[in-house]
């Protein structure tokens, strides 16, 4: 397991490059009276604060923030087919986290976007989300479920610790790949961190090739977050 890495992470190649606009508000403003200053998790208003506003990224239509609280955020299909991933899919969607907020990132000229999820833990919670998350991802290689367009099969490939440097204390990237009716594959590129008692999911979608979160907002995210539990 990777423990106590240093924070900051340079991505590799395959990193996106976006040149970035606005500083916006910092972690260290963010975490004036939040609940990491009185030694707790931070609260679902903090993680609102720190999750980024508009303006701040280029190109984009929007990036709304979506309050959903774990207990609101219950599946509507059945499980998925396969045990180790349904432990990913519920890792990803921050069940039993303390607070829970989602990000929506409407690129301009991307009809797919992407998205983001900054989850506060109680105690060792955050380490243990990652543990299960790692956990999940060593024999999870395909699953099978019912969306809203219907029955599907994703299968799960690179599975990864970024290995230029690191960001947070722990991280790990991986892809899934779905092919649809129409023949067409979905791709999405997951990048998942733990820093300190907050874990940050990040997800792009694209159809027909692979597709790649910007590592650099990846950075800028996960900055934020350690600054505003004082690291």
């Amino acid at each position: 397991m990777l423990r106590n890495k240093p924070r900051r992470l340079l991505f590799g190649a395959a990193a996106v490059v976006m040149v970035m606009a606005g500083a916006g508000c910092s972690g260290q403003e963010a975490a004036k009276e939040s609940g990491a200053t009185a030694g707790g998790p931070l609260t679902h208003e903090d993680l609102r604060r720190l999750a980024f506003k508009e303006g701040e990224i280029p190109n984009t239509h929007a990036v709304p923030v979506q309050d959903s609280l774990p207990e609101q955020h219950e599946p509507t299909f059945p499980p998925v087919s396969d045990a180790s991933c349904r432990q990913v899919l519920d890792v990803l969607d921050a069940k039993g986290a303390f607070a829970v907020v989602r990000q929506v990132f409407n690129w301009k000229d991307d009809l797919w976007g992407g998205a983001s999820t900054l989850a506060s833990y109680e105690g060792e919670g955050a380490e243990q989300a990652f543990d299960r998350l790692q956990e999940g991802l060593k024999t999870c290689r395909s699953y099978s479920g019912v969306s809203y367009a219907g029955a599907y099969t994703t299968e799960v490939t690179g599975v990864d610790a970024p290995q230029a440097g690191r960001v947070g204390d722990e991280a790990l990237t991986f892809r899934t790949v779905t092919p649809t009716k129409d023949g067409l594959a979905m791709h999405e590129d997951y990048v998942f961190v733990r820093a300190g008692k907050v874990t940050a999911a990040f997800r792009k979608t694209q159809a027909g090739h692979e597709a790649t979160f910007p590592r650099d907002l990846v950075e800028r995210q996960v900055d934020r977050v350690g600054e505003a539990q004082g690291f």
